[in-house]
Order: C-alpha cells, then structure tokens, then sequence
C-alpha cells in the first residue's frame, strides 16, 4: 500500500511538469503567432513631462505583457542611473503634547499587485529635473527598459519684492521687484490702474522701476505684475510707495535766555516724514543730554529741560533730528541768566539843608538797573531828574565786565521830609530784588506837633503840661516859668523826661501857678522854644436865652441859649420843675437834663396847672447855678394835637410801590391831657386842573384805627392815581386838627408784597380744618359700621353704655359682665344679671346651661348657688358655650350645632 501512494505521487508530479512545458510551448507559439513583443509603459504619457516646482508627481512604470507575474527586478532609476529605493517610513520623535507620526521622503517607489511600480515626489524640486529610467526582467531572460523626462517649471516667486517701500524726497529711487520662475518671466508696472512706461520720471529695469528726483506725488501704491506667456501663469504684488522727507529743522532760535536757579524748557522743532526723534547735545563737551543729570530730552517733542539752571549751563547746544531719510541739526545759543540780588544798601545820615548821595549796589547778568523808591510813595523815582521834585536825581553806573550795577540818589539840600525808609530796587529780565535802607536827616527841635492849646485846672485838681519836640537827634528840654515861681525848690511841681517829650506835673495850690510856662528844647543843630498857658476853670454862667416854643396840656418844648464860655465848653442843660404851689421850695422838684443842641421838651405834666421852672448849664468844673426863672401854666385838656403823616422831605406827593395799596405812617401827636383811642382818616381821589389840585368829592373814603398803631395799609386803591389824605387823632375830648399827605399809586401789578392787615387763614387753620374733616369722614363711616356690622367704636361705646358698673367683689370673682355671650345670647339678653356665671351642664345629655350665682362670704372661696337655664335653638342653628372660671377670670368656649353638622 505504501509503494503504491509513492508511485502515484511520482506519477503526478511527472504529469504536471509536461503539463507545464505544453503551456510554455504554446505561449512561445502564441507569442510567435502574434507578433508582439514584451514592453514597458509609463503613465502619464510622454517622454517629458513638465512639472512645477513644489508640486506633487506620481509616474507609474507598467509592463506591457501577457503574463505579468512573469515580471521581476522592476525598478526605478534617477538621472544619475542610482536606483530609487522603496518607501520606508521614519519614525519621528516625540515632543510634549504631540502625537506619534511618521515622515516620507522626498522621492520614494511603491510596488503594485498587478507589477506596476510607481515613482512619487512628494515636492517636486528644481534639482530632481532630469532622465528617470524604469527597468524590469520578463520571464528572466528578457529586460524591459522605459525612460521618462521630468522638466521643471519654477512658478513665479517674489524673491525681493517688498511690500512697504520708502523713497527720499529728492533723489532717485528703485522700486525693487525681484521675480523668479522658469521659463523666465516677463515684468511690468502699473500705478493708479495705469500702465508705467518708460519715460523721463521713470526708468523700467529687469528687476527695479527707478524714480528720478521722488516728489511727495509718487506717494502711492505700485503693482509689480509678472507673467510667463508659455504657461500662461500671471501674478501681481502691490507695493506701497511713501516717500520719506529728510528733517529740517525749523522755528529755532539762535539765541535764548534762561534764568538761574529756576527750570527751563528749549524747544526744537523738525519736520519731516516720518515725524524725526530728537537728541540733543552740549557743543562743547559733545555730551549727550539724554542721560545727563539735570537735563532731560523729550524724542517726540524735541523739548529739552533743564532743572535748577545754574551759571555753567551757558553755552551753545546742538538739536539733531532724526528719521528713516536722513538727520538734521541745529545750534542753540543759551545765555544764563542771573537773578538780580543786592550786594550793598548802606543807610545815610544828612543835615537838614545838606546834600547827600544814597548809594545802591546790585549784581546780575546782565546787569540789572537799580532805581529807588521811598516807602511812603507808590510809584518809585524814575531815572535822571524828578519832575515833582528837581533836588532829587537817580543815576545808574555800570560794569558790564562784572556784572554790577551802582544806584545812585542824589538829594539836594535835604529836607525833614526826606528822611525815612528807601528802597533799593534791582530788575533785570531774571526778576527784581529788594532792599531797604533808611536815610536820616537831622535837624533842630520843632514842636510843629504841639498845638496852641491852654490847659485848665480849677479847685487845685493837678494838671499835666507835655511838651513833645522833634528832632534828630533827640531833643534835650528843660521848662522855665513866668512870675515869682521857683521850680527848682516849689514842691508842687515836678518835670518828668528830659526830651523828647517831657511833662511838667503841678498841682496848682494858689492862682501863682496860673500862668505861662515855657518849654525849651535843644540839640546840637540848634534851640527852639514853646509857650504853654495854665488857666483857672470856672463854672457856666446864667443861660443867654429862655423862651416857651410850643405848649400843650402835658409838654412844654422851650428853646434855650446856652452861655458863652471862655474856658471849658458847655456839655449839658438841666431844668428843675415843680408846681408853683409849693413856691420856693425846690427839694420836692422834677429834674432833667439835655444835651446842648437836642430838643428841651418837658413831658408828662398835668393840664391846667402852674409850674415853675429854672435852668443851669454845666460844664467839665461843674453845674453853674440855677437861674433863668420861668413860670408857664399848661393849657386844659382838649383834643390830641394835630398828627404828623411821615413823608419824604420836599417831596409834593409819595410814591406808593403798590397798584392797589398805600401804606401810611404818621407820628403819634401830643395827646393834650387824654389818650389817643383811634384815629380816623379820609382819602380822596384827586387830579390836578391847571395846576392845581382837586378833589373828586364823590371818591372819598373812610376808615379808623382803634388801636395805638402808627401805620395803616390804605386797599382797594387805583393803579396810577393821585390820593390825598387826611389823618385826625381822636380823644375823649374830640377830633385833632387833620394831617394831609398826597401820594400816587404804582402802574399795573404791585411791584411789592401785598400787605394785609386783616387776618389771613394759616397754616394752622388749614391742617386743623383738614383734620376736622378727616375727623367727621371717620365718624360716619363709623356709624355705617355700627348700624349694619354691629362693629366700631359707636358700637363699642353703645354696648359699654348698656352694662350696670362691677362692683370689687365682682371684678374678684368674676362675672357675667367679665364675657359675654355670642349671638343668639347677646340678642335675647340671657345674662343679664350681676354676679351670675353660665356652667354648660355635662351630666345629662340634654343641651342645658347652669346659672351660678355666687354669694361672697370670703374672697379667696366663693360659694356658688346653681340654676339650669335651657337656652334659646333657632330653627336651624345651635350654638354650644362652656364657659369656665377659675376665680380671676372667665373663658368662653362657642361651638355651632346644625342640621347638618358632625358634631
């Protein structure tokens, strides 16, 4: 059995090797019969294929045969015949937060199922142009060979093309548009949408459009367009062309001042485009300010400031400005200066009569100019001669080297009136310094401050005589006397200072010392002498003159000449008054005094009635005495006198600042012996007719004062009308005299508060009024309350009214009136009687409530009499109560009963 599977095996294996030879066979002799021979293809078609940089190509080599599993070593050859390997992938390495990912490379072959091989270029570049050759071996004795052309083609490429070009004003400029591409490309420029050709202004190069001499104009956009006419590829690139403008420096000035010790700002200015940055230097250390201390630069601005200048920052400077097109400079002279100060103000001393120079010493740069002024004037001197006054001349001496400057005032013949303070004033363009000095001119005494007086002293009162002497230097005095005085041994009199004021105390016993002394000052320009004169004071005499003015029942107004005096003025009038019944007699007198010059009137005397009177003037001695007898008898009474209506003095009428009112005021008159009880006044509507004035009789009105007010509002009047107006003060006795005023009423509106004289409604009244009426609201809808809900205080109040008064043992123990019973009960007046307490009885089943009347024997335990009491069903509704009571108070417990209830 085993040799025969052998054999069996050996014989298909032979069968199928001759099977395999036919096939051969007859494939040779297909391929003969046919004619066609084995080849390779490669897709796309072409022996060239032009291609773009950058681009991504596949080239498939496919073999052309009849059996293409007979295809072997199919491979791809480079241009430089070295086989071109098959894909292999290289791993990247990782990086933090990436992913795993892999990599081709840049020419790479792929295998297919059905032979084919294909090339790939991932990005195709200008050097992998060239001859790639596809081999392969068929049916192993057969090579297969196809070659293939790839030629590049660059597409266009901006290689120096920028978008943002600046040109300088002035010169020539390129436009710069490098291009690249293969074929080669073709250039031209547009501008503003029109065509750039060559002419005069611009020049086309291959790689550059030239500007000659760029203006401000050429500003603009510019449109680099590139083309390759073979592939028809076209490009454009727009390029921004601003024209760049080189600083110039402007506004500077070539000199300038700055002032010492203060900050100084020195401005540069520039244009140009773009706007220029600034620094600044010092010329002669080449410094650069910008980090230096005390200066600061500010770029954008071009201002430089300097803090706290001093001397040494005098000097020329140097502004640059600079931008992207070019720089600038410009030179800054700096002269410092120096605030005046004043280095010498002497103070001088002159002889009234005397010449004198006052002399000023200042420093500054420049030199300041010194002038003067006495402290005692506004204005100071002006240079050279005064107009006011031609003694006095002010000059200036000058050293420009040193910066100083003398100040010179010269007064000639010196006056009094020159002496004082001066001050010395120093001004330059840095500011003005001050300084005082004080000129002194002396002269002899003068007592030009004394005045001619007489001193009096009287009853031996001491007496100060002072005697004051100017001078300069101070005055030495010394006092002599007329009569038969000695001063040096006389007790009674003393000197008190030497000089410059001295005083002479005496106390004048006998009428000796009543005389002229003399004041004699001296100093060493010279003696001057002064009289003073010591009089003996007396009392006034009699009054010159004493006549009644005017009279009524209770005054008496007198007009009085007081006494001339020689000495001491007259200070006031007294009167003493009494009636004439008690003759001489003048303990029991009234007194009164007046101030000369005011009004002597003597009130509140009786009428009918004689009085006396005398008079006495006094004066810094004394009261003179009394003299001047009068006697007058005052009138009886009568009606008060005639009222004064206060009006404006020369005025014909007043001027009322009201249309419809005029207030009037008047002088309360001399009532004559009775008191004013009112006052009645008239006004009437009049008009002038040929210049005088008349009444319109039928426009008269009335009204009276009963009170003792002085002024009254007249209403009701006519805007613009002229008014006259009587005003009569009235007494027991009667009517006074009238007192007439006009006035005129103001056009239209009243130009002034309304005044009124009757009362007005207040603000009071208004809310008391509000709340009345609240009040009564409140009552009635109260009462609505009571009459239908049997609720409100009325109810409240109707309810209390019905209930008898609890007596103490009541309100202890309780009782009926302690709660009360809820409808039906309240309304059939069950418990209504004191001292009963209702008990629901809980032992029977019938609905019954007990009556307790208690009994007070003692108060801490009552005892209890009870009574069942059915209460009163409706038809349809019970009502259950339990009330209980634990000796101080009552609960009522209410439960309703129905038809139809649970319960």
């Amino acid at each position: 059995m085993g040799s025969d599977h052998v054999t069996m095996a050996a014989r298909r294996v032979r069968s199928t090797c001759v099977a395999m030879t036919v096939v051969l066979l007859l494939l040779q002799l297909t391929a003969t019969v046919n004619g066609a021979d084995p080849y390779l293809e490669i897709l796309p078609n072409g022996e060239t294929q032009t291609k773009a940089i950058g681009s991504s190509i596949l080239l498939t080599c496919k073999p052309k045969v009849e059996n293409p599993t007979l295809i072997s070593q199919m491979q791809w050859l480079d241009p430089q015949n070295y086989p071109i390997e098959s894909l292999k992938y290289v791993v990247l390495p990782l990086e933090s937060g990436q992913q795993a990912g892999h990599t081709k490379p840049a020419m790479y072959t792929e295998l297919h199922q059905d032979g084919s091989l294909s090339l790939f270029f991932n990005s195709l570049q200008e050097q992998q142009a060239g001859k790639y050759t596809c081999k392969g071996n068929y049916a192993h004795n057969v090579p297969l060979s196809k070659s293939v052309t790839i030629d590049t083609i660059i597409a266009i490429t901006w290689e120096n093309a920028p978008v943002n070009q600046y040109p300088i004003l002035g010169e020539d400029f390129d436009v710069q548009c490098q291009v690249r591409a293969r074929p080669s490309p073709s250039v031209d420029w547009l501008y503003n949408g029109e065509l750039i050709k060559t002419n005069d202004h611009y020049i086309i190069n291959t790689y550059a459009l030239r500007i000659k001499n760029v203006q401000e104009s050429d500003d603009g956009i510019y449109t680099c367009r590139a083309s390759v006419p073979t592939t028809g590829e076209l490009q454009e690139r727009a390029i921004r062309v601003e024209v760049h403008i080189k600083p110039v420096i402007e506004d500077i000035t070539s000199t300038i001042d700055i002032i010492e010790g203060e900050n100084a700002n020195i401005e540069c200015k520039a244009r140009g485009k773009p706007p220029p940055t600034f620094t600044w230097v010092k010329s002669l250390t080449q410094q650069n300010l910008s980090s230096a201390d005390r200066f600061g630069v500010d770029p954008v601005t071009g201002v430089l400031t300097i803090t706290n200048v001093n001397r040494n920052d005098a000097g020329e400077y140097q502004c640059s400005a600079v931008n992207a097109a070019g720089h600038a400079t410009g030179n800054i002279l700096v002269n410092v200066i120096v605030k005046p100060k004043i280095m010498e103000f002497v103070n001088k001393t002159v002889v009234e009569g005397k010449d004198v120079d006052i002399q000023c010493k200042a420093f500054g740069r420049p030199p300041p100019r010194v002038t003067f002024r006495k402290l005692t004037v506004d204005k100071p001197y002006m240079m050279g001669t005064q107009p006011q006054d031609d003694r006095i001349v002010v000059k200036n001496e000058v050293d420009e080297g040193n910066g100083e400057t003398v100040g010179i005032l010269s007064i000639m013949k010196a006056l009094t009136d020159n002496d004082g303070l001066y001050e010395c004033i120093a001004k330059n363009t840095g500011g003005v310094a001050f300084k005082n000095g004080h000129l002194t001119v002396e002269f002899p005494p003068s007592f030009r401050s004394m005045p001619n007086v007489t001193v009096f002293s009287w009853e031996s009162r001491p007496v100060n005589l002072t005697c004051i002497a100017e001078s300069i230097p101070n005055a030495t005095i010394r006092w002599t006397y007329y009569g038969d005085l000695n001063p040096d041994q006389d007790p009674m009199i003393r000197q008190i200072g030497n000089g410059p004021i001295s005083t002479l105390a005496i106390l004048p016993m006998d009428k000796r010392y009543y005389t002229h002394y003399k004041c004699i000052a001296g100093n060493p320009h010279g003696t001057r002498e002064h009289l003073i004169e010591l009089r003996e004071a007396t009392r006034p005499s009699e009054l010159l003159g004493v006549k009644m003015a005017d009279i009524t029942a209770t005054t008496i107004r007198f007009d009085l000449i007081p006494p001339v005096h020689p000495d001491l003025p007259i200070k006031t009038i007294s009167v003493q008054y009494k009636e004439d019944f008690s003759y001489d007699d003048w303990t029991k007198s009234k007194n009164k005094t007046w101030s000369v010059g005011s009004l002597y009137v003597i009130e509140h005397l009786k009428p009918q009635t004689a009085y006396d009177f005398r008079f006495a003037a006094s004066n810094d001695v004394g009261l003179a005495n009394w003299g001047n007898f009068h006697r007058e008898i005052t009138p009886g009474r009568t009606m008060p006198k005639e009222p004064r209506i206060l009006t404006t003095p020369g005025s014909e009428y007043e001027h009322s600042p009201f249309s419809h009112q005029y207030e009037l005021t008047w002088v309360t008159p001399a009532d004559n012996g009775e008191p004013i009880d009112m006052y009645r006044i008239k006004y009437c509507e009049i008009t002038r007719v040929a210049g005088e004035w008349e009444t319109l009789a039928d426009t008269c009105q009335w009204t009276e004062v009963k009170s003792q007010r002085t002024k009254q509002f007249l209403k009701d009047l006519k805007y613009n009308t002229f008014y006259e107006v009587e005003l009569e003060a009235h007494n027991i006795m009667g009517y006074s005299k009238p007192g007439y005023a006009k006035f005129r009423t103001a056009r239209g509106v009243d130009t002034s508060v309304l005044q009124h004289q009757g009362p007005l409604i207040s603000s009071g009244a208004i809310i008391g009024i509000v709340l009345a009426t609240i009040f009564v609201i409140f009552i009635i809808i109260d009462a609505i309350c009571c009459c239908v809900r049997k609720t409100g205080i009325i109810n409240y109040m109707r309810e209390r009214s019905r209930r008898k008064p609890v007596d103490e043992e009541d309100t202890k123990l309780g009782s009926l009136y302690g709660w009360r019973f809820p409808l039906p009960y309240c309304d059939q007046k069950m418990a209504n009687v004191a001292g009963v307490t209702a008990i629901q009885d809980s032992g029977s089943g019938k609905n019954t409530i007990r009556l307790v009347k208690h009994t007070v024997i003692d108060e801490k335990e009552p005892l209890k009499e009870e009574k069942k009491i059915t209460p009163i069903i409706d038809s349809g509704l019970r009502r259950e109560s339990s009330i209980t009571f634990d000796g101080k108070r009552s609960v009522s417990k209410t439960g309703f009963v129905g038809k139809d209830s649970a319960v």
